[in-house]
């Protein structure tokens, strides 16, 4: 599968599964294959047979682009946590009286 056909596909499982996508947020890579960003700390590049993203404790998954939901599924998991842990880091803001 052309890379650029399976990242399309990527998007709208991601979509489908509440992970929105612009086509701002798609990027060629210098080999012409194109890579997604979804936030700081999550890159899904896509290959012909390949996605490919950073996971938990910082190690390389890889899933095949015949797959795209399956994929999604595993992407929006590590999507999700990123966003609470940024979350739980951001600064309690008080009320002053």
């Amino acid at each position: 599968m052309r890379a650029g056909l399976a990242l399309a596909e990527l998007r709208r499982e991601l979509c489908a599964a509440g992970v929105e996508t612009e086509e701002h947020d798609v990027f060629p890579t210098r080999s012409g294959d194109p890579m997604l960003s979804l936030g700081p700390g999550l890159i899904v590049w896509a290959g012909p047979e390949w996605f490919r993203w950073v996971g938990e404790r910082d190690r390389w998954r890889y899933h095949t682009t015949g797959d795209p939901a399956g994929a999604a599924r595993l992407i929006r998991r590590f999507h999700d946590r990123l966003r609470r842990d940024r979350q739980e880091d951001l600064p309690v803001r008080r009320e002053h009286p």
